[in-house]
């Protein structure tokens, strides 16, 4: 991959051309056409300070939008905060939609590289809000990639992750080059934060497969950041590319890539991107077995003040220094650089916490409309588990119960199956029908046979994980894909489900009101996504033939076992 243009613009988004006077108009067309950050951010400097001694709105809505997205790309991240908070209602009042969505996606970016987790949930649910509010799909794609991003950063990637997937499906139809770079990345990024979350845990292979599918991700972006024509996007997604590749043991393409990232964004001033890559560069001589070359460069890195603003940086540097040290057998000086990671990790697990705490509370005590808007934005099931489910309304979704449709199991079933296949591990798909739900209507109202759907769909997000599918396929039909469960795994799954509906108590929606179903399961292999759901669908008829209120499960024999 080549390096950037020389042509390429520091800070390529342009300024509006009306409504500007003419000397904070003139200062900002030059920042924009600089081709040096530094250059660049000095001129939008001088842009916002005269536009604050002029009485324009549009001039210090302007000029603050452009002196924010220059010192996001310096690494500033304290004063994009400051300065976001201050431009916000200027560029709302002057209706620059795109403007505002951007400033709130870099400050809640900068709130969640600092650890500011309850700030960065309220910056996303604002950046969706208002992306519901205009209707614009891009607005919406970017508000997913903070969403993703925050959950992932409070120590949800699952989640995280869940919501990129849904906005990356909006993003390849939208078409857009730049929508779709951003949440490919931020997807692939998501997906690294999962690995450094669970490397060391009882889920290492989970961590391991989160790096494998973050690296088609990553050379998507890197094929697709050129179109941009903007040194930052090129790179800031080199050093993701090298990021991965060293996790992965493809040392020397990922040596040329960081080298190369490292040197382009110190000549360019991108200092936000410098030490990250300069972490991955000392994760690369620790693979070597280059500890001393390792040590010196985390030490470095420790020292810089621009480390330190960023936990996930800080905490993957005193994680490296620590094994340089185990390695050579340096036990004190390793003990040292583990409690310094430990106790910077509990204090980010608190503010996690904290956070997630705040946003249960926000949502309990919101209105009705209200708490409805956060489920759109959050993507949270009612579930003791806080599994998440994204509800946006998109043309993947079910209206009613914030489900997927059809159309989501037919798009997510067969790469689930693919990805089952390649790793030879089971997978299960449920078929569940409500037993006489025409009755239902009929005697009761379409009304509460609403209600009935809408609280089906909740006792099922109760009983399935975050990497389940859930959708609803028909008027009363729902179908689960359960990845890595065997028949009996899904069938006690299916059982649990099925008590749940027949013991709710339905006369609080209506006296007299009783509801049951009836489901099929059938498990991969075959892993073939017409077969399975024919012999899925096949067996939850057999249950109903059977008496309804029960599970039949359908082997590769074809027999049929109900419970």
């Amino acid at each position: 991959m080549s390096q950037p243009k020389s042509t390429a613009k520091s800070l390529p988004i342009a300024p509006p051309s009306d409504g500007l006077s003419p000397n904070v108009a003139a200062l900002l067309a030059q920042a924009h056409a600089s081709e040096s950050l530094a250059v660049g951010l000095a001129l939008a400097e001088q842009a916002f300070n005269l536009a604050t001694t002029q009485n324009n709105q549009r001039d210090r809505a302007a000029s603050s939008h452009l002196l924010c997205y220059a010192l996001y790309r310096t690494g500033a991240l304290a004063r994009v905060i400051t300065l976001g908070e201050i431009a916000l209602p200027w560029l709302r009042e002057e209706s620059m939609t795109d403007a505002y969505v951007e400033v709130l996606r870099w400050i809640g970016f900068c709130a969640c590289d600092t650890g500011d987790f309850a700030n960065a949930i309220k910056y996303a649910t604002e950046c969706f809000n208002f992306a519901e509010l205009y209707g614009d799909q891009r607005s919406r794609i970017l508000a997913f990639c903070l969403l993703g991003a925050c959950f992932e950063r409070t120590g949800d990637p699952w989640q995280g992750e869940r919501l990129l997937q849904q906005g990356l499906a909006v993003a390849r139809a939208l078409g857009e080059n730049y929508p779709l770079v951003a949440t490919l990345n931020n997807l692939a990024v998501v997906l690294t934060g999962k690995f450094y979350l669970l490397r060391d845990s009882a889920l290492s292979m989970e961590a391991i497969d989160s790096l494998n599918a973050s690296l088609p991700l990553a050379r998507e972006v890197a094929e697709r950041v050129p179109l941009l024509n903007d040194p930052y996007f090129l790179i800031f997604s080199e050093g993701n590319l090298g990021e991965i590749l060293v996790h992965l043991g493809q040392l020397e393409e990922a040596e040329t890539l960081l080298n190369r990232s490292l040197t382009a964004a110190l000549a360019q001033g991108f200092h936000s991107v410098v030490s990250r890559v300069r972490c991955s560069i000392a994760e690369m001589h620790l693979a070597r077995g280059e500890n001393p070359a390792a040590r010196q460069l985390l030490i470095e890195l420790l020292a810089n003040p621009a480390t330190t603003q960023n936990a996930s940086t800080l905490l993957r540097a005193y994680y490296g220094l620590y094994l340089a040290y185990r390695a050579d057998g340096e036990s004190s000086q390793a003990l040292l650089a583990l409690e310094n990671f430990r106790r910077i990790e509990s204090q980010r697990t608190l503010q996690q916490l904290k956070a997630r705490s705040d946003l249960m509370v926000t949502r309990l005590e919101a209105s009705e409309n209200e708490r409805k808007g956060l489920e759109r934005a959050y993507g949270i099931v009612k579930a003791h588990e806080s599994r998440a489910v994204a509800l946006e309304r998109l043309a993947l979704e079910d209206e009613l119960t914030g489900l997927g449709n059809r159309r989501a199991l037919d798009l997510n079933l067969p790469g689930m199956l693919e990805a089952a296949a390649l790793n030879r591990t089971p997978l299960a798909v449920m078929v569940l029908d409500l037993d006489h739900f025409k009755r239902v209507n009929d005697a009761f109202g379409h009304a509460i046979g609403d209600k009935v759907l809408v609280q089906i769909a909740q006792i099922v997000g109760e009983q399935t994980r975050p990497n389940d599918l859930v959708t609803r396929t028909g008027g009363e039909e729902f179908v689960l894909v359960l990845p890595g469960t065997n028949h009996q795994d899904a069938f006690d799954v299916c059982e649990r489900l099925r008590l749940r509906v027949s013991d709710f108590p339905w006369s609080s929606l209506a006296p007299n009101l009783a509801v049951t179903v009836s489901a099929g399961i059938a498990s991969a292999p075959a892993y073939v996504a017409a077969t399975l759901l024919e012999r899925a669908d096949l067996a939850m008829y057999r249950a109903k033939k059977a008496g309804r209120n029960r599970v039949a499960v359908a082997p590769a024999t074809d027999a049929t076992q109900l419970s």
